[in-house]
This record gives C-alpha cells, sequence and structure tokens, in this order.
C-alpha cells in the first residue's frame, strides 16, 4: 500500500511539474539558431537546368529580350524567413558580381558575356516598405548594341541590407539575356 502512495505522489509531481516548463521551439524562424528575417533575389522566370547542380552553385535564368527596343528586365526582392512582413523599412544595397559570372562560366561550361553597364541602368539601392514581404524592381536594359548569337548576362547581388541576412542561395544570381 505504501508503494503505491509513493507512485501516485511521483506521478502527480511529475504531472503538476511539468506544465512549469516551457517549450522551446526547435526549428523555424523563432528558434534559439534561427537565421531569422532573409533577404533574396526572386525566381524572375525558371531556373535553368543544370544550373544549381553540385559544381554550379548559382541560379541561372535565361531570358529572352526583343532586339532594337529598349527592354525591361522585372526582379523582385524579397523578406523571407520569418513568415511576417518587414517589421519596419528595409534598405538593400544593389550590385554587379563579374567575378560570380566568371566562375560561372567556368563551373557551366558556358560562354555568357558580362553586359556592358552603359546598356542598363541598376538602381545601387532598394527600400522594401514596412509591413511588405517584398519590392519590385525594373532594369531599363537597351538592346540596339546587341551582338547577333551573343547572350550577355548580368550577375546581381545583393552587397547590403539594413535588416536581416542575405540569401546564402539567392543573394547572387544571373541572368542571362539573349536578343530575340
Amino acid at each position: 500500500m505504501k508503494r503505491i502512495f509513493q507512485n501516485i505522489a511521483i506521478l502527480f509531481m511529475v504531472v503538476t511539474l511539468s506544465s512549469c516548463l516551457k517549450s522551446k521551439e526547435l526549428i523555424g524562424p523563432d528558434a534559439p539558431n534561427g537565421a531569422g528575417a532573409i533577404i533574396e533575389f526572386d525566381n524572375p522566370d525558371f531556373i535553368a537546368s543544370g544550373s544549381l547542380t553540385a559544381s554550379v552553385r548559382l541560379a541561372r535564368y535565361q531570358l529572352t529580350l526583343p532586339k532594337g527596343t529598349a527592354s525591361q528586365l522585372k526582379i523582385r526582392i524579397n523578406y523571407v524567413g520569418t513568415g511576417k512582413p518587414a517589421p519596419s523599412d528595409v534598405t538593400v544595397g544593389l550590385g554587379v558580381d563579374a567575378a560570380a559570372l566568371t566562375l560561372h562560366n567556368t563551373q557551366a561550361s558556358r560562354t555568357y558575356t558580362l553586359l556592358p553597364s552603359a546598356w542598363y541602368v541598376l538602381p545601387s539601392s532598394v527600400v522594401i516598405p514596412s509591413g511588405q514581404n517584398g519590392v519590385d524592381i525594373t532594369i531599363p536594359i537597351n538592346t540596339n548594341n546587341y551582338v547577333a548569337g551573343q547572350t550577355y548576362a548580368i550577375p546581381l547581388s545583393i552587397r547590403s541590407t539594413s535588416v536581416g541576412t542575405i540569401s546564402g542561395n539567392f543573394g547572387t544570381i544571373i541572368v542571362a539575356v539573349a536578343a530575340q
């Protein structure tokens, strides 16, 4: 009988005291080691086949723009990873990473030519407004000087962010643009 009371007492203590434990999320944006907000390029099109293999690490997109006109490349920059919109304005610094294109050409056995900077206008920074999940940017590209049969590329890179972490996978992307 004494043993039954001891077991009941232990069970009662386990049940009542276990409610005092606080459960922590083990995975997800609120987990202790979670990355939190991630700033990345959205996919402007389907990822080109073979551009994310083990040896080719940068996402590559292949778009065709009409030759002889001022075309517009539309890219979106996202605030992701938290499941919530940006809590404040997020300033994102942008740039072109020529070394990334050289590396990509080597890894993917490509011969993309860096689009001359005089042929397009890339803003140096954009702002993801508070309460939004991203911002769209338009990059005007002058295709008048395209050489027939040549495929140009812009290696876009997120250089800085005022909030969050730059994505390791989609912080730099290669956008190949061919003339029609």
